[in-house]
């Protein structure tokens, strides 16, 4: 896959400008900290076969994505900018296989540029290239796996094709499972029902060296670790797949039209202009109509399943740019591109004055403002070439200089988002050698473990999936009593506690302790506690 010189650039400068601001932003809970404190014991450990968090095993997720933010540790050291990195990489390779599949309906020409800006600058894909997570390595596999596939069916017909198709198919299941069929082969073969050209794509022999090699990448883990773990393949099956779709056993239940309302708005700024490719359906070329399937196939069974999160339609925000960029060169879209440029400009504004309503960030006023007004002058520029073929790369640059801002502020901002990195500094500047263990009482933060690259113990935390454990391995993690509270704090004497400050005055008459707050965040506070010595006996 040939990149042109056009491409080259952006690539670059998106990569680089994922990577800011790198350590400083916070670990996010809590799917952020929980993949990030999962490679973080890879690394510490060895033990790259069997995943855990907190120290105890976690299955939830095959591997695939954790070894990227291990490796990215082992490179960089146990931060976030390690754990992001080979995420950052993933999200740039992504678009690079999304420009090749894009020039194979649309081109070699801006066309096909645009759609790679317009995925790339799309408010979901952009925010996830930066998260810690699964989703931005499964959007990468899934777009490489559709490169092969679409070159198979438009590009150029090569014995190749078919077993790189099943190589990243394979790397796809190794990094979420079943999930990439979904974006694959599951709008594959609706298509056959209806496209000739989805027919008789492979031969037999094709067929049997995708196969060949998706089992040979994707399967020795799972025979691995269910080997050790005589329970997995059921818990894979029933709990992880099973249960993910049919019950909202994981919380995460959402109504029917959730992703359709996801979707529009986290296209953003594109979505009016996919919006009007969609109404001009019957002008549409027939392939890009075809291609749809890749859309609205993992949309229903998505919307049918029970869990739901945002991120697990992001596979598919390459298709919808390819579309988008069709319809932007086709149609007129004049009124779109005037409403998509207010929408920015009152963005503008908002980032401009975020110092002055939000209390939080009332420090950054002023640099948020100087940024602000940057983003309105941008916005000047792109009202007076909003006519022009440039308004896609216009609209990318002020996309990509809009998330700066909002990055910048939030390396400031991270205890009230959930990040507890300033927690852990502050607790660190007490017991630089870290030598007292750290409590989550009646909480589960795994990012404390993460900072403090050291298990923190949970006490009072009932959730966690002991059924790979032998008992009584984790007694000094896991302390579901406060009689393990109790037998855990008798041995040390003196600790940090992590909870709210309500289960605080409970924990402190229960056990004993004397308490003095060393960080108070929104939600926790984290204090230093010591046993108080026992009352005197009665004369």
């Amino acid at each position: 896959m040939r990149l042109s010189r056009r491409a080259l650039p952006f690539l670059a400068i998106y990569f680089l400008i994922l990577l800011y601001p790198g350590s400083a932003l916070h670990l996010r809970e809590s799917t952020e900290a929980r993949y990030g404190e999962i490679a973080r014991e890879m690394v510490v450990t060895g033990n790259w076969l069997e995943p855990h968090l907190n120290g105890i095993k976690h299955f939830h997720k095959p591997p695939l994505s954790m070894w990227g933010m291990a490796a990215g540790m082992e490179l960089f050291g146990i931060n976030g900018f390690g754990v992001r990195f080979f995420g950052i990489v993933a999200a740039t390779a992504a678009l690079a296989a999304l420009l090749g599949t894009a020039r194979i309906f649309l081109g070699s020409g801006d066309e096909a540029i645009n759609a790679m800006l317009i995925c790339g600058t799309s408010l979901l894909f952009l925010s996830s290239s930066r998260v810690v997570s699964t989703d931005i390595y499964l959007a990468c596999f899934t777009a490489l796996a559709q490169l092969m596939l679409f070159r198979q069916l438009y590009g150029g017909r090569s014995f190749w094709n078919a077993p790189l198709y099943g190589l990243f198919l394979g790397l796809g299941f190794l990094t979420k499972g079943p999930i990439i069929l979904l974006f694959t082969l599951l709008p594959f073969m609706v298509a056959k029902t209806f496209d000739r050209d989805h027919r008789n794509v492979f031969t037999w022999r094709e067929v049997a060296a995708a196969a060949g090699v998706f089992a040979a990448v994707a399967l020795p883990w799972y025979l691995a670790v269910s080997i050790s773990n005589p329970e997995l393949p059921d818990y894979f099956l029933k709990v992880q797949t099973v249960d993910r779709v049919a019950t909202n056993r994981f919380g995460r239940d959402k109504p029917f039209w959730y992703f359709f309302v996801i979707f529009s708005a986290t296209f953003f700024p594109y979505t009016l202009f996919l919006a009007r490719g969609v109404a001009g359906w019957k002008q549409l070329d027939g392939r890009i109509r075809t291609i749809f399937v890749y859309i609205v196939a993992p949309l229903v069974v998505f919307s049918l399943a029970k869990s739901k999160l945002s991120a697990y339609i992001l596979p598919f925000y390459g298709t919808a740019s390819i579309i988008t960029a069709y319809a932007l060169a086709r149609f007129e879209t004049a009124r779109l591109r005037a409403a998509t440029l207010v929408i920015l400009t009152l963005a503008a504004v908002a980032a401009g004055g975020t110092g002055f309503f939000y209390k939080p960030a009332a420090p950054l006023k002023i640099q948020l403002l100087l940024y602000g007004v940057a983003l309105l002058v941008l916005c000047a520029y792109l009202w007076k070439s909003r006519l022009s073929p440039q308004f896609v790369r216009n609209t990318a640059l002020y996309t990509l200089c809009l998330s700066v801002t909002i990055y910048s502020a939030m390396t400031h901002l991270g205890p009230y988002l959930k990040g507890y990195g300033d927690m852990v500094a502050a607790i660190d500047r007490i017991d630089p050698e870290r030598k007292r263990d750290i409590l989550m009482y009646g909480t589960f933060i795994p990012s404390l473990s993460f900072y403090r690259n050291r298990i923190a113990a949970m006490g009072l935390v009932t959730d966690r999936d002991l059924r790979f454990e032998e008992d009584g391995a984790n007694r000094d993690i896991y302390l579901p009593t406060d009689a393990d509270v109790e037998r855990f704090l008798a041995a040390r004497g003196e600790i940090f506690v992590v909870t709210d400050q309500g289960q605080m005055e409970q924990f402190r008459l229960k056990h004993a302790c004397s308490v003095t707050p060393v960080f108070v965040q929104r939600k926790h506070t984290a204090y230093l506690c010591r046993r108080e010595p026992p009352p005197p006996p009665a004369p």
